[in-house]
């Protein structure tokens, strides 16, 4: 191998590292983000789930369902169900479940990211009042 030609596996190395090394940060950062906001904002106006949507643009994937950034710095999936209840509350219950997510690196950081901006808007909010 001469001097001008690219090893294809060091590169992917290296890519995969520096893709590690931004998952890395940005866990980090939606971590310290979110213990900055208090109160964490409520979904959707619902009192009883302390969440915000996350919507990373183009890079969403339709399987990944309503993500959104916890109170801890997760990113989780929001699952909403609506089962039958009392005729009396309406007929309708909501539960509601915060499943783990299972991202893959390249998606991870998308959604991380825009979970940074959502964080940081949330921020200047409760900072501007």
């Amino acid at each position: 191998m001469n001097d001008t030609q690219i090893d294809p596996l060091i590169k992917r190395a290296v890519a995969d590292a520096v893709m590690q090394r931004a998952m890395l940060e940005l866990n980090k950062l939606l971590v310290e983000l979110a213990a900055l906001l208090d109160p964490f904002p409520n979904f959707m106006g619902v009192s009883t789930i302390q969440a915000i949507e996350v919507e990373p643009g183009g890079a969403s994937n339709p399987d990944n369902g309503c993500v959104v950034v916890c109170p801890d710095g997760e990113l989780r999936e929001l699952v909403l169900r609506m089962i039958p209840g009392p005729f009396e509350m309406g007929g309708v219950e909501q539960t509601e479940e915060m499943a783990e997510l299972e991202l893959p690196p390249g998606e991870y950081v998308a959604y991380a990211y825009a979970a940074v901006e959502e964080l940081l808007k949330a921020l200047e909010t409760q900072q501007a009042r």
